[in-house]
């Protein structure tokens, strides 16, 4: 399996990582870049070697082992937008 499946298999499963990743989404969308940057960045404070370019290859992940998880469908209804930082 390749370090950018591993990764967004680490991310289905943690809900920490899931935040991360919406905020790296949100920011992205709303500057307009920045988003297979910040992805592959998160990856690599986790321990993944992926490139931004690899972001933007497997940008069609969503829903690749069949059956969409509750978070992909968050990041395609856009839910993620305006979740509290906990602060």
């Amino acid at each position: 399996m390749s370090d950018f499946q591993n990764f967004r298999t680490a991310v289905l499963e943690d809900e920490d990582l899931q935040e991360q990743v919406i905020s790296i989404v949100n920011t992205a969308t709303a500057n307009g870049s920045g988003l297979g940057d910040g992805i592959a960045t998160l990856a690599k404070t986790h321990g993944y070697s992926i490139t931004s370019d690899e972001v933007y290859t497997h940008a069609d992940f969503l829903g690749q082992d069949g059956d969409l998880t509750d978070f992909e469908l968050k990041m395609i209804s856009g839910g993620g937008r305006g979740t509290s930082s906990g602060c």
